[in-house]
């Protein structure tokens, strides 16, 4: 405990600590995830539904530079000189005109512009070992009920994006309360082989519509200059093809104009074509059975956001929404959980130079290493801050689980 605390401590003096809350210019209404980054450096996070973030600088990037991006918005910099120790900032964002007006467009076929993107992946984003800090929280509810939480902070080390060697993943700290009286049909949580699969560039083979099946089952079509979160991007949409039996999904990919790089993906299983689990998906890598059920799609929504770190690019942050519907007939049990994944990449080390140790299994399950620690743990930690009272979420599930007991008894 002793050592802990000094290293809790050692931390906080290198760090400063900074807090604040974005609302649209226009309106005053708080902007959900919005990004909050030492400019190129990977340190970061992003606002709740309230607008309200909370961030650790370390003192080696006070002469750095404050970004506040979303997409939508205009782009902010402040000076992390100009930054106190302690501080509240209250920040607004312009609206920014979505499409631009590009004058010399070098391609305008969709296909080409992924395939020369595809090209350049290799020089594009992080292309030697490094090491990703990250933090999740996964909540699963229905509109009354509260039936699983579970959060965690990581280090995932990447050999390279051009590298084929799979990643490591290491936990630090994690915590998960699961509603038993209502959940008990499935688990809901992360693995580190899910973790991995959430970096799209990085795992482009297990991509439904980016692998080269996925391509040749899409159309694809430039839809024009955008302004993505500060970077001039090619927005190119796609939906599944008609005919196609199998699973397709829809949505957009963002592209830097410049670079090539893929910086954004916002995307969903498309559910006219298919409403079942889909092997490989995201919130399919999420799930575990307890017991035989039938899990059916209600909705499904991923964002995938890219950053650069000195000049390539790395993973930035991920969030899913998905609804799902839970039947058995033989107990005429019915459940109908929506599911909120939020992953935050808070810092990224770009000069390691060995393999993490104590490594876990690409599919341990992280919510079996429940640290059952108090919150106050996450003080020293780039988190999101949540976008409901986590720790009284916490408390209701532990009350139902023990009221549950005693009627059980």
């Amino acid at each position: 405990m002793l050592c802990f605390c000094a290293i809790a401590n050692a931390q906080t003096q290198r760090t400063i600590k900074i807090s604040g809350k974005v609302s649209a210019a226009d309106d005053g209404q708080p902007i959900r995830q919005v990004t909050i980054t030492i400019d190129k450096k990977g340190v970061g996070t992003s606002t709740n539904a309230s607008g309200e973030f909370l961030l650790f600088i370390p003192l080696t990037n006070l002469n750095d530079t404050l970004r506040i991006s979303c997409i939508g918005y205009k782009t902010r910099q402040l000076p992390a000189n100009s930054l106190k120790d302690g501080q509240h900032l209250n920040l607004s964002l312009e609206k920014s005109a979505t499409d631009l007006k590009e004058v010399t467009i070098t391609f305008y076929d969709a296909h080409k512009i992924l395939a020369k993107a595809l090209s350049r992946i290799p020089e594009n984003y992080i292309n030697h070992p490094h090491i990703l800090r990250g933090f999740y929280r996964m909540y699963s509810y229905t509109d009354t009920i509260p039936l699983q939480l579970s959060e965690a902070v990581f280090d995932v080390y990447n050999f390279g994006y051009a590298d084929k060697r799979a990643d490591v993943f290491r936990l630090i700290k994690a915590r998960n309360a699961k509603n038993d009286r209502d959940m008990e049909f499935l688990e809901v949580g992360q693995k580190p082989n899910s973790i991995f699969a959430d970096d799209v560039i990085n795992h482009l083979f297990s991509v439904g519509f980016l692998n080269e099946e996925g391509i040749q089952h899409h159309d694809f079509e430039v839809q024009g200059v955008v302004d993505y979160q500060g970077y001039r991007a090619f927005q190119i949409n796609f939906k599944g093809k008609k005919g196609v039996e199998d699973a397709t999904y829809h949505g957009k990919i963002y592209i830097d104009t410049k670079s090539y790089a893929f910086i954004g993906f916002d995307y969903g299983l498309n559910l006219s074509a298919a409403n079942y689990l889909v092997p490989g998906s995201l919130i399919a890598q999420a799930l575990t059975k307890k017991m035989a059920c039938d899990v059916t799609v209600k909705q499904d929504h991923v964002e995938v956001n890219y950053q650069q770190v000195g000049k390539s690019w790395v993973l930035a942050k991920v969030n899913t929404e998905n609804t799902l519907a839970i039947t058995d007939s033989a107990s005429s049990f019915h459940l109908k959980p929506h599911i909120r994944f939020n992953y935050q990449v808070t810092s990224v080390d770009t000069v390691a130079k060995e393999s993490l140790s104590g490594k876990m299994g690409r599919f341990e399950s992280i919510n079996e290493h429940d640290s059952s620690i108090s919150s106050s743990f996450w003080n020293d930690y780039n988190i999101l801050l949540s976008d409901e009272n986590a720790e009284g979420i916490f408390q209701k599930i532990k009350k139902i689980n023990t009221e549950s007991k005693k009627t059980s008894k």
